[in-house]
């Protein structure tokens, strides 16, 4: 039997010679299974304002740019929604409706693989309600329900989805489950109008500054604490009348922002609306105030002897991030403090999120408790 074996072998071998050397094309190697890629949907809803609609148009712009100039994601991987279509815009977009939002998952579904990321960026106004969660949109809303038999038809369990609209509660209720890292920039009921999550979060990563370990990676647990913590610095920074705390007659839109980066950034987004911003009032006996243009963002200070505690702007986004499907997830701000982060243990709240890169479908290798 050995020897009859060895016989077939040889006839096979000479038989593979002989086709190859009579002209017939060589096997082709075996293909490797392409690498894990990212696949995103993002979506802006009804501004309401003029103002509102330019800024979230903005954010979606640049959360584009952050994947495909910073994270390496083909643009090809990317579709755009917002309250206007515009083919021939950079990138070009779809309008936001309801449906057109359904197709455009339908399409992702398709095209993804269990080991690919899925990211998904939310702005807008949403609304709780029924009691539904819902973003705002041209024609019919998006609730939280219809948006989650979406992307649960996604066959990857590897998703970052990031809520920067007003009430963003219900999202994290309905959405959250065991390995989804969920960011919520307004996270109790009804949390904000218009909500500027979004600005700081793009921030984050823009400017680096959210790599608290210094390791060339921000990962979502880092960029939500930079946002998160900025977004509150930034109520925080604003009082509705001059410091001294002596009204001005006629100045009810008129507001006192501390620190010249947080001016500049309120400029930007509340150009074109009824708000003004004020200067410190000089006040007659008194050392004349510091020029807020000109003077270093401040960390804010509170407290029961704090003079202008009934001033402050109040703060109507209290961010969360959820990871462990647990759907409470955890506010790093908490009256009247910014909270300590949870442990890195495996369970805890932000285990995931700390091993999660935006734009990077493979987990990073981080030690427990780094």
């Amino acid at each position: 039997m050995k020897r009859i074996s060895a016989l077939i072998l040889t006839g096979l071998l000479c038989a593979a010679a002989w086709a190859q050397s009579a002209g017939a094309p060589p096997r082709p190697p075996a293909s490797k299974p392409a690498a894990p890629t990212v696949r995103a949907v993002l979506i802006a809803g009804l501004g309401g304002t003029k103002a509102y609609s330019r800024n979230l148009l903005d954010w979606t712009n640049r959360f584009h740019a952050v994947l495909t100039k910073r994270c390496g994601v083909p643009a090809k991987n990317i579709i755009v929604l917002t309250e206007a279509a515009d083919a021939k815009a950079k990138p070009p977009r779809i309008k936001a409706t309801v449906e057109n939002i359904r197709q455009a998952l339908a399409k992702t579904a398709l095209a993804i693989r269990d080991q690919d990321q899925f990211v998904l960026f939310m702005a807008g106004h949403g609304q709780i309600n029924e009691p539904v969660g819902k973003l705002c949109l041209p024609g019919l809303d998006l609730t939280a329900d219809d948006l989650a038999d979406m992307i649960d038809a996604l066959p990857t369990d590897n998703m970052v989805i990031i809520n920067c609209s007003s009430g963003g509660a219900e999202f994290i209720k309905t959405l959250a489950v065991p390995g989804r890292v969920l960011i919520s920039g307004a996270g109790a009921g009804n949390d904000g109008t218009q909500a500027y999550f979004a600005e700081f979060l793009l921030r984050a990563y823009e400017t680096g500054q959210a790599d608290a370990n210094k390791d060339k990676a921000i990962d979502l647990m880092e960029a939500f604490v930079y946002a998160a913590r900025e977004t509150g610095n930034f109520y925080h920074r604003q009082y509705l009348m001059p410091a001294g705390g002596r009204p001005v007659a006629g100045a009810a839109n008129t507001w006192h922002v501390q620190g010249k980066q947080t001016r500049a950034i309120w400029r930007k987004l509340y150009a074109g609306t009824n708000n003004k911003l004020g200067m410190p009032a000089t006040v007659a006996g008194e050392p004349a105030p510091p020029n807020p243009d000109t003077e270093p963002d401040a960390q804010p200070k509170f407290g029961r002897f704090d003079k202008h505690w009934h001033n402050r702007r109040v703060l109507a986004e209290h961010a969360r991030i959820d990871d462990d499907g647990g759907r409470k997830g955890f506010f790093l701000w908490q009256p009247y403090k910014f909270q300590k982060l949870p442990p890195d243990t495996p369970g805890s709240v932000g285990f995931l999120a700390r091993r999660t890169v935006l734009g990077k479908p493979k987990l990073l290798k981080r030690p427990v408790g780094k």
